[in-house]
């Protein structure tokens, strides 16, 4: 009886491990679809894709909603980070061209984070919609650029901000392009 037992518990450690060792493991699927999704034409910039899709988040991911998802919610938080340095900005005495350039700059990301914040519920609604709005932000992000060369205002943490705006806005669209 001790050795049919032993028998049956060897069995089930042996397809165990076969479970656990050949088959594929989520991880790998993932980063296949990231790296699906980042290699596709309608990404203009595959390397920014991949870093802004390298967490735990996007890896977890089955589809290509939740990566949008992650996209989106990353555009958010770098957006708040820049809003918060054009505020401290703005507190800080300075010319009017200056505050007026910061204004416009605070309204562009005020507007941005809103709308990369949108993108994931309206994914789920119309996709075609979703796609269009990710698009619209870039170019409001010219906005700020404009007004900032204008005032002749040198904001290196801003510029970034923008740069950053308008790579996300790319992603996003590129990654709901197909979605319709």
């Amino acid at each position: 009886m001790a050795s049919q037992s032993h028998f049956i518990n060897v069995i089930f450690t042996i397809l165990f491990l076969s479970v656990n060792f050949f088959s594929p493991s989520r991880g790998s699927a993932s980063k296949a679809l990231i790296a699906k999704v980042c290699g596709d034409d309608a990404i203009l910039d595959h390397d920014f894709c991949l870093k802004a899709l390298s967490n735990a988040q996007a890896n977890a991911a089955k589809s290509v909603n939740p990566l949008v998802d992650v996209a989106m919610k990353e555009a958010v938080a770098k957006a708040h980070t820049t809003l918060k340095v054009i505020v401290e900005m703005m507190k800080k005495p300075s010319s009017p061209a200056t505050l007026e350039a910061l204004k416009t700059c605070q309204n562009v990301y005020k507007n941005s984070i809103r709308s990369f914040g949108m993108i994931s519920d309206e994914l789920s609604e119309d996709a075609m919609s979703a796609n269009y709005d990710v698009s619209l932000i870039g170019p409001d992000a010219e906005t700020c650029i404009k007004a900032l060369a204008a005032a002749s205002v040198n904001a290196p943490e801003i510029a970034n901000g923008n740069h950053d705006l308008q790579y996300f806005s790319s992603l996003g669209h590129g990654m709901t392009a197909k979605m319709n």
